[in-house]
């Protein structure tokens, strides 16, 4: 066992001596999913000013400010038409919401009209433009009603009071509501959430970057090969079986050092909850190593040089990553491509830590991701000590 860590130290020893190699498998994983995260996760956006210029000074035109302003991504600003108009021109605002002269007297007549002002390039127009149609809609509504009970009922019925009385009811909701579902051409899993934003990038990023490691550790061998390392080890007192498990060993304990990396980073700078279920994380991560470093060696045992091993991998690492769901969540892809999904050691470790770190599974959803990962290092691994040649 001693020679066997012996070997594995020296594995990573040759890995971090190489400046490439360092920026390639450590260096360039954290600034991407850094930059990734940064623009893809949840952080709160800066609300949209909204000029509100009021000119009719009734409790209905303050109403129309009032509900503009409890939009959360907006927040009003008074200003005069003259203002609105010149900042509007000068590019300093986007649009702006004016409330003309008479609407509180035309109201009960049905006859009042928000006007929307807004610049011919401001796309955030149209945004402001359907939270207003809304907020016309309930006004309508309320007036409508107000309009018929006090016709009805003359002298009895205030027309401001029934208008109040009405609006008050679309608190806490609104009459009548919308509730929307998502529905993706898969199958269900779990409670169908899709991962995106952080929690999308970290996952997707942990893996990705994982082969890259383990290519890059694996390369290693193919080095001593080129140097005659390899073939010097088998003068040693020292088996080639033993070889074999120190350069594996090796790139494991350096992919499982990136994955902690990787993992600590998602979790304190994006919030992301890979301390869920721990042991569900380590069982997908680890089998995911075991698969990434069995696909290392293997690769490493078909090629010939350092250089085509170099040429070769960043080929297969993105290609994988990108058939596996790394870059994009797997439910919006075709059905076929997510059964291709399940044929790449990517897509079964996505597949795992999705439903484990984000979806809250549990360790249950672990199990069959994990099978298949460690029959897939099976396989590579055997087939790749089996091809491996010491010079």
């Amino acid at each position: 066992m001693r020679k066997i860590l012996a070997l594995a130290w020296l594995n990573a020893v040759q890995l971090l001596r190489n400046p490439a190699e360092v920026v390639a498998v450590v260096v360039l994983p954290l600034v991407l999913t850094m930059l990734f995260g940064s623009a893809f996760g949840g952080g709160q956006a800066s609300d949209l000013s909204v000029l509100f210029v009021d000119e009719d000074g009734s409790p209905y035109a303050a109403q129309v400010g009032e509900l503009v302003d409890a939009e959360e991504s907006l927040r009003i600003v008074q200003a005069t038409r003259e203002e609105a108009e010149a900042q509007i021109s000068a590019g300093d605002a986007a649009v702006a919401v004016l409330v003309p002269e008479g609407f509180g007297a035309d109201l009960p007549d049905a006859h009042a009209v928000i006007e929307i002002m807004r610049a011919p390039t401001s796309q955030s127009g149209y945004a402001v433009f359907a939270v207003v149609q809304g907020i016309a809609m309930r006004m309508s509504g309320n007036a409508a009603a107000a309009r018929v009970v006090s016709s009805a009922m003359p002298g009895v019925a205030d027309f401001d009071e029934v208008y109040a009385d009405a609006d008050s009811r679309w608190e806490p909701v609104p009459p009548i509501y919308t509730e929307g579902q998502t529905v993706v051409a898969s199958e269900v899993r779990g409670d169908s959430v899709i991962a995106e934003g952080t929690a999308q990038s970290s996952i997707g990023f942990t893996v990705w970057f994982i082969l890259f490691m383990t290519f890059g550790s694996a390369g290693g061998i193919l080095e001593e090969r080129e140097q005659g390392t390899l073939r010097r080890l088998l003068v040693a007192p020292i088996g080639r079986g033993t070889i074999l498990s120190g350069k594996v060993l090796g790139t494991v304990l350096a992919a499982s050092v990136q994955a902690l990396v990787l993992v600590l980073v998602g979790a304190l700078a994006f919030g992301v909850e890979w301390g869920r279920d721990p042991l569900g994380v380590a069982l997908v991560l680890g089998s995911y190593i075991l698969a990434g470093t069995g696909l290392a060696v293997m690769v490493s045992a078909l090629v010939r040089t350092r250089d085509q091993m170099s040429g070769l991998s960043p080929l297969v690492s993105t290609g994988l990553a990108m058939l596996g769901g790394c870059l994009w969540p797997l439910e919006i892809v075709s059905p076929f491509m997510q059964t291709i999904a399940k044929l790449t050691p990517t897509g079964w470790a996505v597949i795992g830590l999705t439903d484990v770190v984000f979806r809250n599974q549990g360790v249950e959803a672990a199990v069959v991701p994990t099978l298949i990962l460690l029959g897939f290092a099976g396989v590579t691994l055997g087939i790749g000590v089996k091809m491996l040649k010491f010079e």
